[in-house]
């Protein structure tokens, strides 16, 4: 893939302007900031007066996470202690949601989520955690973002949890598919409705060469897996994306998968016995093809199955 595309670089000097106070505030470090301004006239950049580390980690916490990956540009400093901070992040969690309910339109943050400025996109993050919501109705540019924001914090993460739609993303996303071409399949997909016509419909992908692992240091993955899912668990081996490239087998101490239910599981039992039969019995297959994709036979007990 491609390096991380980001929005346009935001302005260090709107920020300071807006934050600066309430940051002097919280540090303790008034006179500091003080002795800047009457500084500010001084053209001699030899004279300018550096922030501590503190200071910058006390303004990294207050500023939008996605201000943070455009700031790595700024200097080899800036990405060294930005990065210090990513590779704090033990915990992911990525879902698809209908985002406009968790943020309205004309807000940009409401003090845990963030919005990206060009993509459907939702970011939270703190010390050790991360967590991304996508809209349900994504895009191009979306699938992107989303696949290069969790491709940095990968490295460093031990317990990730995602959307089916997701693990399909990251592993198309590996693949020898350009994710704009996989988001038009997607599209196809869509209007099938997650039916039974869905598992006849496949596509082909030369063998990845893509030889790093992922999540390299994963010890706990979860799927989420919706009732319009199931299909996708086949998928998976249509990429020709070995799991391993996804997470390490040996280092993983539990896979689980975990099935949520909707009212429409309500509506089969209502239709019958038989028909409640044939979706258990799909389902199975895929579940059962999924498996086998994982190396869910390697990992013994340390395979798990959720419903709810």
């Amino acid at each position: 893939m491609n390096s991380f595309l980001f929005f346009q670089m935001p302005s260090l000097k709107e920020f300071f302007e807006s934050n600066v106070h309430r940051l002097q505030r919280r540090i303790g470090g008034e006179a500091s900031i003080l002795s800047l301004k009457k500084k500010k006239s001084t053209p001699t950049s030899s004279e300018a007066c550096h922030f501590t580390d503190e200071i910058w980690d006390a303004i990294f916490r207050e500023c939008s996470p996605f201000d943070l990956y455009a700031w790595r540009r700024v200097s080899k400093s800036f990405k060294r202690r930005i990065d210090a901070r990513f590779n704090n992040i033990l915990y992911l969690y990525a879902d698809r949601r209908n985002i406009a309910r968790m943020l309205a339109r004309e807000e940009n943050h409401d003090g845990a989520f963030y919005r990206h400025r060009s993509a459907q996109l939702l970011m939270s993050l703190d010390l050790h955690s991360a967590m991304f919501i996508i809209h349900e109705r994504w895009t191009p540019r979306d699938i992107n973002r989303l696949f290069q924001a969790i491709q940095l914090l990968a490295p460093s993460v031990r317990n990730v949890t995602l959307d089916m739609g997701i693990v399909e993303l990251i592993t198309a996303g590996l693949s020898s598919m350009d994710l704009t071409r996989w988001h038009a399949f997607q599209c196809y997909l869509k209007t099938l409705d997650g039916s039974g016509a869905e598992d006849s419909v496949h596509v082909q992908c030369t063998p990845s060469t893509c030889q790093a692992t992922f999540f390299p240091n994963v010890t706990e993955f979860t799927v989420q897996v919706g009732e319009h899912d199931y299909s996708a668990l086949t998928r998976l081996m249509d990429y020709a994306v070995d799991a391993r490239t996804l997470f390490s087998l040996d280092k993983i101490e539990l896979f689980r998968v975990h099935f949520i239910s909707s009212n429409e599981q309500q509506q089969r039992c209502a239709f019958g016995a038989e028909v409640d039969h044939l979706y258990r019995k799909r389902t199975a297959k895929h579940l059962q093809n999924f498996k086998k994709w994982i190396g869910a036979a390697g990992l013994g007990e340390r395979y798990c199955q959720q419903y709810s």
